[in-house]
Formats: structure tokens, sequence, C-alpha cells
């Protein structure tokens, strides 16, 4: 009998690698905004599946400064989106034909990989990022979950994530 987890998490690059966020973003501890989520994950046999970092593949370079959406939101960095956007749905559909994906996580604020909330020249959007919104357009029949972590306010995905394991593992 085979005895590997069933269940899958896609998480962001820098969820697990720091290092790949621009200059001058990584403010809060990763002991304190990371690892929980880690943790959580690990401690349930959660299989972890790494997206690319879209910004740094983009860049071809893991130093960058910190871009709002108005920088990437062009037609280049769009196709880049795309391009990595069906990679990725192809991975999540394919593991979703044996396993279970029970959640996608994103990073708040990102101009790529946010999920609800980013800055923008205006302040305060409602919206996803430009990777994560290409992402869920080919992945929504599937009906998974994703979830934003805001890295100085984690509590609040931090218990959605801890609701979803609960309910699909029965643990």
């Amino acid at each position: 009998m085979d005895n590997r987890s069933e269940y899958f998490v896609f998480v962001p690059f820098c969820l697990m690698a720091q290092a790949f966020q621009a200059q001058g973003i990584v403010k809060y501890e990763w002991k304190s905004s990371i690892k929980p989520f880690m943790n959580l994950l690990v401690e349930n046999d959660i299989n972890i599946v790494q997206m690319p970092c879209i910004e740094a593949s983009y860049n071809n370079s893991l130093i960058r400064e910190p871009k709002g959406l108005s920088k990437y939101d062009t037609e280049d960095f769009n196709k880049h989106c795309e391009t990595l956007a069906l990679k990725v749905a192809s991975q999540i559909i394919e593991v979703s034909k044996n396993y279970k994906v029970i959640a996608i996580l994103g990073i708040e604020q990102s101009p790529s990989c946010c999920v609800n909330y980013i800055y923008t020249n205006k302040g305060m959007e409602k919206r996803k990022g430009l990777f994560m919104k290409k992402l869920y357009e080919k992945i929504k029949d599937l009906k998974i979950p994703i979830i934003g972590i805001n890295r100085k306010y984690i509590n609040k995905s931090l218990n959605e994530l801890e609701d979803i394991i609960k309910a699909k593992t029965c643990r």
C-alpha cells in the first residue's frame, strides 16, 4: 500500500524562499510570518508545491527593486504571467486527477500574486495580482480555495488554511 499524502497546497515561491522577494520587502521576521504556514502544512502531511516566482523569472534576477502594479502591468509582463499561469494551471489540473488540491496561497499586496488587496497609485484596491488573476481564470471550475496571506496580519489567513485542512482531511 502507498502511504503518500493525497493532499496538496500550491504556494508562491517567496513563501518558502523570502530571498526571492524584491529588495526591502521583507519587513517581518520569517519565523513569525511564514513559518506558521509551513509548519501547519508539514504537520498535516500536506504536499507543498512551490509555484514559480513570476517577477524574478521575468527580471532574470533575484536582486530587484520593488515595483508597483503600474510598472508590471505591461504587455510583456502580462504575456509572461499568461505563460506561467498556463504551466501552473496544467500542473494543478494534473495533480487534481489523482489527488486533492485543497488550497492555493498568494501573497497580499504583490503585483503578481495577491489574492484580495493590492496597493496601487489610487490606494488600496480589491483585486487579484496579474499572475493570480490569470491562474484563477484557468482553474476556477476546480473550485479550489485561494487564500491571500498578509504577512503583517497572518492570523486570519492562517486560520482559514487551518479550517480548510481540517475540513478536507477530517483531522
